[in-house]
């Protein structure tokens, strides 16, 4: 009786044995599928490859200055202008509770809110007061705003703000508009 049953277990772990190298032959045949199927999907997608950064990580916030004579809470990296009809492109960053009194610029602009909110008031001139022209616009975060050469305006920051500006061709700001 003993060696029957001795012999029934060697058969039995031989057999548990046979079914786990028949088990890894399987895994590694289906891992090298899987593996063959991960490849052709990655390169005909080589997008999937690629870790989006994000504002908080990306170089081009990095490397701002403050600017003399300019709101407290403002910095700016701004371009070399190499063309005289190009434009003027700033990467702006600015502190909750920040603002720009009224002024304007010489050439259309465009802000692009990356992160944060703001408000922009327009202003129209009635002799030699400036009074509120219409309701003030709300840009929230991926918002694009547009504002005419020449149109006062002011600019509140509600929250943290990182912008996109551009300005057709030289950049200016002119707060004697405001006079």
């Amino acid at each position: 009786m003993t060696w029957r049953t001795q012999k029934k277990q060697k058969v039995q772990k031989s057999e548990i044995i046979s079914i786990l190298f028949f088990l890894h032959i399987i895994i590694k045949a289906h891992a090298r599928m899987l593996r063959s199927a991960c490849n052709r999907i990655l390169t005909s997608n080589p997008q999937l490859l690629r870790v989006m950064s994000t504002s908080a990580t990306s170089g081009v916030w990095k490397h701002h200055k403050v600017v003399p004579d300019t709101p407290e809470g403002f910095t700016m990296r701004g371009t070399v202008p190499t063309d005289e009809n190009g434009v003027d492109v700033m990467m702006e960053k600015w502190d909750a509770g920040s603002s720009e009194p009224p002024h304007s610029h010489p050439g259309d602009d465009m802000t692009v809110v990356i992160e944060g909110k703001m408000s922009v008031q327009f202003f129209k001139k009635e002799g030699d007061k400036l009074v509120e022209d219409g309701e003030p616009l709300i840009l929230n975060k991926g918002d694009a705003g547009y504002i005419d050469g020449g149109r006062i305006h002011d600019a509140k920051y509600l929250e943290d703000c990182k912008l996109v500006y551009v300005h057709d061709k030289k950049f200016g700001f002119d707060a004697a508009a405001s006079a």
